[in-house]
C-alpha cells in the first residue's frame, strides 16, 4: 500500500480481536529539530493482553495500490503486509483462519495439487511449537494437508500455539503453506511478522531504541493486477523489486546518535537480499529469531553485506552517524541463475535534528539455553545419528521428456504419477522439469558419488525422515544445481557447523541458502546438527524458494 496506515484502518481492524490490544502506528517522524516527513509505514501491530493474543486472520481479495499501481490481490485482513502480532515467551497465540476467498475456480493448470490455489492452511515459520491436531477442531502448526482437507474456502481453522517460557526471543513471521499454493498465495502479498519478547528486549540499549518492523514483499502481478497462475510465480525473474511495508523506497527519519532496532523480515517467494546501509553498519543481534551472544557487524564497506534467504530473519540495530542522506540497499548478488540478481536502493535513511547520546550493547546478550552449543558429547549420548538429504531440480536440457535419460535416470517413475511430476504451464521453465528431495543415505562420506534416485513431495514414494523425541542428530544438506536454493525446516532451530564439509563459527538459524554451483558430481553443502525436542508430529523441510517448494522439493519429517 502506498500510504500510511490511518487512523479509520486503526479502528476498522479491532471488532476482530478477542484478546488482544491494537498499538497505532506513528506515522512521521517530529520533534528534536527534524523537519523531513517519513514515509515509513509501520505494520498495524497487535499485543497480548493478559497472556493471550487471540485473533482472526481473515482470506480475502483485496482492492489495494501497490506503488501506484492498482492490484486485486489475496490478503490476510486486507492488508499487505498482514498485521504483526507481538507476545511474550510463555504466553499463548490463538488464530483462527477465515478462508472468505471464493470457491478454487476451475483451472487449467496439468497438475492436480496445483489447482487449489484458494484453500489454505497456515505456519508460523520460526515459532517452536507444536505441529499437531491438539485436539478436535484445535490445531497447532499443521501443514501436512492435502488439499481437500486444508480450509477451503467458506470454512475456517482455529490454531493455538503455546509459547514456551524458554522459547528464544526474536522474530518470526507466518503465511499459508498448502503444497501448491503456498507461492500465489505468499506472492500475493500473505504475510506478518511475529515478535516473541523476553529478556533481549530487556537489554538497556535495547530497551531506549526505537522498534521498527520491516517486512521486505514482492508482490507479483500482471497488468490486470491479479495473481492467477502459477506460471506468473515460476520465473527466476517474476519477483518485481522489493516494497517495505507495502511502500516502494520508503524515507525514514533518525537524529544523529539514534539507536533503532529494525526487524528485517525476507518474506520474498524467491529472491535473496544483501543488505547494506551507506555510511553504518548493521550490527546483527538476531538471526531467525536466534539471538547471539554477541553481535556481529555488517558494516556498507564489506563486498557482501548481511544475506537473507527467502525465509530469514535478522534483527539488527542500527546507530545514525552524521547528518545527510543515505541509502539501504540490496547489493547485487548470484543466486546462481544466469544472471545475479541486481542492486536496489530499498529505502532513504535521513539522519538529522539535535543529536542524541544513546549506546549499542557493550557486552553478552542473553540467549535462550534452548541455543546452547551442541557439543560432540551431546551428540553421542542422544543418538548421535547422521543423516543426508539431498536438493534437486532434475530436468533434461534438450527438451525431452522425463522418461528419457538423463531424468529418467535418477528420477522414481511409478507409472501413473508421473504426469504429476512433468508438464508444461503457460510454455513457462517448468516444462519437463521435476523439483525434488531426496535421502542421502547411499552417499559414501569418502566419494562424491549421489543416491541415484529422486521423487517430490507429491509423490507417494516421497521420503519421510522419522526421528526419535529427545535425540539429537547431525544432518548434511547437499545442493546438486547452480541454483542457491535455501533450506528450511519447520519446528527445531539447527546449529550450522560446517558449509562444504569445511567448520564455520556454529550459528544458529531456522533457514539457510545452500552454497551455489553444485553439480550432480561435486555437490556443495550445510551440515548442521539440531535437537528434535518437546514435540512428536509430522512436518517438513524444504526449498524456501516457493515455485520450487509447490512443485515437490520438499520432504516430511516426523518425530516419534
Amino acid at each position: 500500500m502506498t500510504s500510511s496506515a490511518s487512523r479509520r484502518d486503526f479502528l476498522n481492524v479491532s471488532w476482530q480481536l478477542s484478546a488482544g490490544a491494537v498499538v497505532a502506528p506513528v506515522l512521521s517522524a517530529c520533534g528534536g529539530g527534524q523537519s523531513t516527513p517519513e514515509t515509513f509505514v509501520e505494520p498495524l501491530r497487535i499485543q497480548s493482553v493478559n497472556g493471550v493474543l487471540d485473533y482472526t486472520l481473515r482470506m480475502a481479495y483485496a482492492d489495494l495500490q501497490i506503488d501506484g499501481k492498482p492490484v486485486h490481490l489475496r490478503t490476510y485482513n486486507a492488508m499487505i503486509p498482514a498485521p504483526t502480532l507481538q507476545l511474550r515467551a510463555g504466553e499463548v497465540l490463538r488464530l483462527r483462519v477465515q478462508n472468505d476467498l471464493p470457491s478454487n475456480p476451475a483451472s487449467t493448470e496439468p497438475v492436480t495439487h496445483l489447482r487449489y490455489m484458494n484453500s489454505a492452511n497456515l505456519h508460523t515459520h520460526g515459532l517452536h511449537v507444536s505441529p499437531r491436531m491438539l485436539a478436535p477442531g484445535l490445531y497447532g502448526d499443521y501443514v501436512v494437508d492435502d488439499p481437500n482437507s486444508a480450509v477451503q474456502p467458506g470454512t475456517s481453522r482455529q490454531h493455538e500455539y503455546a509459547i514456551a517460557s524458554d522459547h528464544p526471543i526474536g522474530t518470526s513471521w507466518y503465511h499459508p503453506h498448502l503444497h501448491g499454493s503456498t507461492a500465489i498465495q505468499v506472492g500475493s502479498g500473505m504475510a506478518g511478522a511475529i515478535l516473541i519478547m523476553g529478556d533481549l528486549d530487556q537489554v538497556p540499549e535495547i530497551a531506549a531504541a526505537r522498534d521498527r518492523v520491516m517486512v521486505f514483499q514482492a508482490p507479483v502481478f500482471d497488468a490486470q493486477g491479479r495473481l492467477e497462475s502459477f506460471s506468473q510465480v515460476t520465473s527466476p525473474t517474476a519477483e518485481p523489486p522489493f516494497l517495505i511495508n507495502g511502500v516502494r523506497r520508503p524515507r525514514l527519519v533518525l537524529r544523529p546518535g539514534e539507536v533503532q532496532r529494525w526487524r528485517l523480515v525476507n518474506a520474498g517467494i524467491a529472491n535473496y537480499l544483501n543488505l547494506a546501509l551507506d555510511g553504518h553498519s548493521l550490527q546483527l543481534i538476531a538471526l531467525d529469531s536466534c539471538p547471539r551472544r554477541r553481535p556481529k557487524a555488517y558494516p556498507a564497506e564489506a563486498e557482501t553485506g548481511l544475506v537473507l534467504a527467502p525465509g530469514n530473519r535478522a534483527d539488527v540495530l542500527i546507530q545514525a552517524g552524521a547528518p545527510g542522506r543515505y541509502q539501504l540497499r540490496t547489493k547485487a548478488y548470484d543466486m546462481g541463475f544466469p544472471s545475479p540478481l541486481a542492486a536496489d536502493i530499498l529505502a532513504e535513511v535521513v539522519v538529522e535534528g539535535e543529536p542524541l547520546n544513546m549506546r549499542l550493547p557493550a557486552g553478552d546478550l542473553p540467549v535462550s539455553s534452548m541455543l546452547d552449543p551442541i557439543t560432540d558429547a551431546e551428540l553421542a549420548a542422544k543418538g548421535g545419528l547422521r543423516r543426508k538429504v539431498v536438493l534437486r531440480s532434475v530436468f533434461n536440457d534438450n527438451g525431452d521428456p522425463l522418461t528419457m535419460a538423463p531424468a529418467a535416470d535418477v528420477l522414481d517413475q511409478p507409472g501413473s504419477e508421473l504426469s504429476q511430476w512433468q508438464y508444461q504451464t503457460d510454455g513457462t521453465f517448468f516444462s519437463d522439469t521435476a523439483f525434488t528431495v531426496g535421502t542421502g543415505n547411499g552417499l559414501a562420506s569418502t566419494s562424491p558419488a549421489m543416491p541415484q534416485r529422486f521423487a517430490p513431495f507429491q509423490s507417494h514414494r516421497a521420503t519421510r525422515q522419522t526421528v526419535a523425541l529427545d535425540s539429537v542428530e547431525e544432518w548434511t544438506v547437499y545442493n546438486m544445481n547452480a541454483v542457491q536454493h535455501p533450506f528450511h525446516i519447520h519446528i527445531n532451530p539447527f546449529q550450522v557447523v560446517k558449509v562444504n564439509g569445511l567448520p564455520v563459527e556454529p550459528y544458529w538459524a531456522d533457514t539457510i541458502g545452500l552454497p551455489r554451483g553444485g553439480t550432480a558430481q561435486v555437490p556443495t553443502s550445510v551440515t548442521f546438527r539440531t535437537r528434535f525436542t518437546d514435540f512428536t508430529g509430522l512436518y517438513v523441510m524444504h526449498c524456501h524458494i516457493l515455485a520450487h517448494e509447490d512443485m515437490g522439493m520438499m520432504q516430511l519429517v516426523e518425530v516419534t
